[in-house]
């Protein structure tokens, strides 16, 4: 219970509580210690639905330190995985199927099959979702290349998210990295492809499973205008989760603008009035 729960209601309506489908947030780890993740998930954990060990990280803890990070995430209800730069690698170097066994192995139950670096055919794309599945893992699938100024067409787009569905992937992450700058739909400043984006949703077969890198501000207040409070973002860095929730309900200046009349005065006696 928050201390101002009979006082300050949520000016944007409609936040999903745990367990949610959607309204994700997806948390990028670039190294954070135990000991701050204990703090962050303490203060924050209720907001927080995945944890990505981002890249390769995750091969530099100690196997104690490893766990006791993923402990700490999954009894808050937190799912962590390896990012999928980890999977890419293990692909190349003829051992996908080793790292599958030892992700199980390591207590991991959640899987990010990615190309962003490498090269790799749908058939084996479509491989290994499938596999991981068999398996019984969740699937993240991500789409789109890190090297700046490789770009994909919205058709691209829109045909490798409906594929990766297809085969069996429980969401797709829109590539956006952790700068969220000149790389997919964000140009070198960070400003976003609006027109572009917009062409993508309107072919979206399912948009509560897409998950927008978003780790700027601007980027997820433009996601919140475009598709809702509910809208699943991700690569969100872990000290900055309580901040995206307030703009998420309307608790920060940026999104209770979206509420209020120029004069400064609500559309409703309750805030609601909002549509995205």
């Amino acid at each position: 219970m928050t201390p101002w729960i009979d006082i300050v209601r949520d000016p944007l309506p409609g936040r999903r509580g745990k367990p949610r489908t959607s309204g994700l947030t997806m948390v990028i780890d670039t190294g954070l210690a135990p000991g701050t993740v204990r703090d962050i998930v303490e203060s924050a954990g209720d907001w927080i639905d995945y944890w990505k060990f981002g890249f390769g990280t995750s091969a530099l803890y100690s196997l104690d330190v490893l766990r006791s990070k993923m402990d700490v995430l999954s009894t808050s209800g937190i799912v962590p995985y390896p990012g999928g730069t980890l999977f890419e690698i293990a692909l190349h170097q003829g051992h996908a199927d080793r790292l599958l066994e030892k992700a199980r192995e390591l207590g991991f139950k959640c899987i990010e099959i990615s190309d962003g670096t490498i090269e790799m055919d749908a058939p084996i794309r479509r491989k290994w979702i499938r596999e991981a599945k068999r398996r019984g893992f969740l699937v993240l699938t991500e789409i789109g290349k890190k090297r700046a100024g490789l770009t994909m067409s919205v058709e691209q787009y829109a045909t490798q998210l409906a594929e990766d569905l297809a085969c069996g992937a429980d969401y797709a992450i829109l590539e956006g990295r952790e700068s969220g700058r000149n790389v997919g739909f964000y140009r070198s400043d960070g400003s976003i492809l609006e027109e572009e984006i917009g062409r993508l949703m309107e072919r979206l077969p399912s948009p509560d499973r897409v998950i927008w890198e978003a780790p700027q501000k601007s980027q997820q207040e433009f996601f919140l205008r475009k598709l809702g409070v509910n809208v699943n973002l991700g690569n969100i860095p872990a000290t900055e989760v309580i901040a995206l929730e307030a703009l998420r309900r309307g608790l920060r200046s940026d999104t209770l603008r979206l509420v209020l009349e120029p004069d400064g005065r609500s559309h409703s006696p309750l805030m609601a009035g909002i549509q995205f």
